[in-house]
């Protein structure tokens, strides 16, 4: 019974898993000007050297939803910009002019501070934190020599070994059962 019930918890929790991966895919391919979140969570992929050393170009970096006022000096961010980018710096200076919040932003490997200010609606989210190099993999998978290598080949040999494992079980009979 206890067996059963933690290979139910196991294979729910991956299932559900599986579910939130799919969403975000399905989310990031129906609005491309968008940044796909998963309840206000997303994770993108850094493809510049302009924050060094803080992330450095094949980083994933996750950013939550965040309200433009609960920001403050030295957050770093990810905002909008009016060509249709994403763009992550860290905030230099808040200004607030006619009720309106912006941020001065600059990349941490940048001599110079960003031209525009950022407006507060085109702030994306926080960064939370990053893990360094997943992008590359994220890069490699969404290839499709990476996608068979890495999903579907281990998948596919998955499938056959438990085909094959319950062909090849001796069925019992009831005499046997019943000894």
């Amino acid at each position: 019974m206890f067996k059963r019930t933690i290979s139910f918890v196991i294979k729910s929790f991956v299932g559900l898993l599986c579910l939130g991966v799919l969403f975000v895919f399905i989310q990031s391919q129906q609005q491309s000007e968008s940044t796909p979140n998963l309840f206000g969570f997303s994770a993108l992929t850094i493809l510049s050297n302009s924050m060094q050393p803080e992330f450095s170009e094949g980083d994933v970096i996750f950013i939550k939803q965040t309200e433009a006022s609960d920001l403050v000096k030295d957050d770093i961010i990810t905002f909008g910009t009016p060509e249709g980018n994403r763009v992550t710096h860290r905030i230099t200076e808040t200004n607030t002019q006619e009720n309106q919040l912006s941020f001065t932003t600059k990349g941490d490997n940048n001599n110079v501070i960003d031209a525009e200010p950022v407006q507060e609606g085109q702030v994306i989210g926080k960064v939370l934190f990053h893990i360094p190099k997943l992008g590359f993999l994220s890069r490699f998978l969404s290839e499709p020599i990476g996608f068979g290598l890495v999903i579907v080949l281990p998948l596919v040999a998955y499938v056959g070994i438990t085909v094959y494992e319950r062909l090849s079980k001796p069925k019992s009979t009831k005499n046997e059962e019943a000894i």
